[in-house]
């Protein structure tokens, strides 16, 4: 999901199959009057913790359009301006119909998931109330109740700042273009001039413009006109090699989607080809020596 719809995770998908003695608890509490316990609802559980709370909607249009959804459900909205409680997006899916025709997949027409989608902040909250046993708040003692208020609109801020971080950088990122030649460079700054001088597929889902701001400041490289010139100056020589190593990887039997598009280094990849076509092939450990060094002082 981040590589092709640069919705970033904050740690990896979660999935559980429900132990028998779950499901037995479950069946005493509700009863079920399905035909296989593979209809269950929430016998297999996926769960997505995302960084930011803009991605929840494009997360589930994306559930939406792959898979078959039953139902889904906003537990937030459930909640009074006034209250605390736990928050995430909830929803029950199938199989779609395209893999259910393969015979392989044909057993499993039945089965039902409950996917989870939350931020990280929602799931710190979901986590420590599941802990402390204070998911309701009715099971909160007096005393504790104005820490846990407290807490519960603390998480709460942290998404909203986030957004509000990402607005900023959205609003910075549109007036980069009318900036002067000379600006000097930063993540968002290297990011767009990348975007925009070199070939869009070459890009990756997570582009280390950190890394490479580091190692172009100790190359001297500073500023988006200096950076322009770099590229410009041996842009076409590095695509050739680019484009040489994809075809030499097809020839070896490569199938994959960059392979299939022609393309082999990522942006990373062709930044340090236009270093090393600038300052040689030793450039990269020497600017490490020389860090080395300096934190040797």
């Amino acid at each position: 999901m981040t590589m092709r719809h640069d919705i970033p995770l904050a740690v990896p998908i979660e999935h559980r199959v429900k132990s028998w003695s779950s499901v037995e608890d479950k069946l005493k509490r509700n009863p079920f009057h399905g035909a296989s316990l593979s209809e269950l609802h929430d016998l297999i559980g996926i769960r997505l913790i995302l960084l930011f709370k803009r991605d929840i909607s494009r997360t589930c249009d994306l559930i939406e359009k792959t898979f078959q959804v039953l139902g889904r459900r906003d537990k937030g909205e459930e909640l009074s301006h006034e209250q605390f409680g736990y928050q995430s997006f909830h929803m029950i899916a199938k199989p779609p119909k395209t893999w259910l025709s393969v015979p392989s997949f044909a057993e499993f027409r039945r089965l039902e998931a409950e996917i989870q989608i939350r931020t990280l902040a929602q799931h710190m909250w979901a986590a420590a109330s599941h802990k402390l046993q204070y998911k309701q708040e009715d099971a909160v003692p007096p005393p504790i109740k104005r820490s846990i208020h407290r807490v519960s609109a603390l998480l709460e801020t942290v998404d909203l700042e986030f957004e509000r971080v990402l607005a900023e950088r959205d609003d910075y990122r549109s007036v980069l273009k009318t900036e002067p030649r000379d600006r000097r460079l930063n993540t968002d700054a290297l990011e767009s001039l990348l975007d925009t001088l070199l070939p869009r597929t070459n890009k990756e889902g997570f582009e280390p413009y950190s890394l490479l701001l580091w190692e172009l400041e100790k190359l001297g490289i500073t500023t988006t006109g200096q950076m322009t010139d770099l590229i410009q100056k041996h842009l076409s020589k590095v695509i050739e090699h680019d484009r040489q190593s994809s075809r030499e990887l097809a020839e070896r039997g490569a199938d994959d989607e960059r392979t299939k598009a022609g393309v082999y280094f990522s942006y990373a990849g062709l930044v340090r080809l236009l270093l090393e076509e600038e300052f040689g092939d030793g450039y990269y450990s020497r600017i490490w020596k020389q860090a080395e060094k300096e934190l040797e002082k």
